[in-house]
């Protein structure tokens, strides 16, 4: 019986079943990616550190200064399913060749809360940067499949 994710356990730590991953198909259509063992999110930005030159440790940091943004990139591992790829789970269909994904996704994290408040994380303007394939017969034999996304800009929404 698979967790209800609105009816979660009253703990401090956040289960895995309170995440849901959604995406926009080609047609705009939202759909649910299942199988999803793993999402990584990573941004990182450019920092310069301003030094003290004539103190008496010279060298001394006495602010940073941020930068841009410089990567915004997601990563995904899902099991691959008879039905589906990764490019067929994201409403990719029929090709392993990312020249067919020529317009970007929406991905939306759907985060809950032990008493049912929902959080929403949206991606905006994806593009798949990678397609690998693993195929590893250790551990539970599954055919896991590991793509990144480049995003563009994340929105977070509370609705409840």
């Amino acid at each position: 019986m698979a967790l209800n994710p609105i009816k979660l356990p009253n703990t401090g730590a956040r289960p895995a079943p309170s995440i849901i991953i959604k995406a926009t198909d080609p047609s705009g259509k939202m759909i649910s990616i299942g199988a999803v063992k793993k999402l990584d999110r990573r941004i990182s930005r450019n920092m310069t550190r301003r030094r003290e030159l004539d103190s008496n440790v010279p060298g001394i940091t006495v602010e940073i200064v941020p930068g841009a943004v410089t990567d915004f990139t997601i990563t995904i591992d899902r099991a691959m399913l008879n039905k589906s790829s990764m490019l067929e789970a994201f409403g990719i269909a029929g090709v392993e060749d990312l020249i067919h994904q020529n317009i970007p996704i929406d991905i939306e994290e759907h985060r809950f809360t032990p008493d049912g408040k929902e959080q929403i994380v949206t991606y905006k303007g994806c593009y798949f940067k990678d397609n690998p394939l693993t195929v590893d017969i250790d551990g539970d034999w599954l055919i896991i499949q590991s793509a990144s996304l480049e995003v563009t800009t994340a929105l977070v929404q509370n609705p409840s």
